[in-house]
């Protein structure tokens, strides 16, 4: 199962501006004095061990996740992310006709946003089938491509679009895999999808909120999150205090992630849903923070071996 991140940040795309390109190309070019830059192949070794977050951006994308098993696709959000993998997709040969299967976590704007560019709807014909738990799931999406938001509708979109409502908890296969569900705290409603296939599991917990963090309150998310080969975990906020400065905003914090991660056995958590108030500095510097925060816990949890990564946007990860 490969895992591709299209889309990483919260609420809004969030581009990298002047400043912040300067401030990251001044870093590279002072540590790179010993690098013939002339070489081609020593520059690229030098950028993939360079320290975060220097080297790379986490992206201004909002959510869209790629889940493939072989030459089967999932595609978890329809966020602004979903336009890149569009065009990877158009430009990797994509058939026309070809069904594509989207499930929707909730369809607040920075998850829908992506649709209306989303290049095989457009131009490939294809076949589009979205999964989500809400009801009048087509009325959501068409609300936002109404002309006087945008200049087309969906129905002149050259795809089918299908919409499927499914009940929370139901398990929906869908090709090799099988997914599941469950509801989290959010505005509106947001829900978890849990995705196995190969003996590997997914869970994308993107939008939810934690009010209550002592163990007992965790324990229907720790029965759902138990034993995931990997944990995609909101974590938009970068201290609890934030989160309780905006409660009801339906958000978290990386600390409450390693929290559940370690009380679920879960082996890799993946920080998501960054926070568009955060430059890439901020964002690093909250990975750091959970790292950090994962040592004071491992006296607790001996035999544990997880691992933290903060996702960004392009990040692949095989399992």
């Amino acid at each position: 199962m490969r895992v591709t991140f299209w889309g990483t940040r919260g609420s809004l795309p969030t581009p990298l501006n002047v400043r912040e390109y300067r401030i990251k190309a001044k870093h590279l070019l002072m540590n790179a004095q010993k690098i013939d830059l002339s070489d081609e192949t020593a520059v690229d070794r030098y950028l993939d061990t360079c320290e975060l977050p220097h080297a790379m951006t986490f992206g201004g994308n909002t959510p869209c996740v790629e889940i493939t098993e072989g030459s089967e696709r999932l595609i978890l959000d329809c966020g602004s992310g979903l336009r890149a993998l569009g065009h990877h997709m158009m430009e990797s040969g994509f058939t026309r006709g070809s069904r594509i299967t989207i499930f929707q976590t909730h369809t607040h704007w920075d998850h829908i946003m992506g649709l209306p560019f989303f290049a095989p709807a457009l131009a490939g014909a294809a076949d589009i089938h979205i999964y989500g738990i809400h009801p009048n799931l087509k009325e959501r999406f068409d609300q936002q491509m109404d002309r006087i938001h945008f200049p087309i509708t969906m129905e002149e979109m050259s795809a089918t679009i299908s919409f499927h409502q499914i009940q929370s908890g139901e398990e929906v296969p869908i090709g090799p895999f099988t997914i599941t569900s469950k509801g989290l705290h959010h505005p509106g409603g947001s829900y978890s999808f849990r995705i196995s296939t190969g003996g590997k599991s997914v869970v994308f917990a993107t939008d939810g909120e934690y009010n209550d963090t002592t163990r007992k309150s965790f324990d229907s998310y720790i029965d759902f999150y138990r034993d995931a080969d990997m944990l995609i975990f909101d974590a938009m906020y970068p201290t609890l205090e934030v989160t309780v400065e905006k409660e009801n905003f339906g958000h978290s914090t990386a600390v409450i992630g390693v929290d559940l991660a370690l009380y679920s056995s879960v082996r890799t958590l993946v920080l998501f849903h960054h926070d568009p108030e955060s430059d890439d500095l901020k964002i690093a510097e909250s990975y750091t923070n959970a790292l950090e925060y994962l040592e004071t816990r491992k006296q607790e949890f001996p035999d544990s071996d997880i691992s933290i990564i903060s996702s960004y946007d392009g990040l692949v990860i095989d399992m």
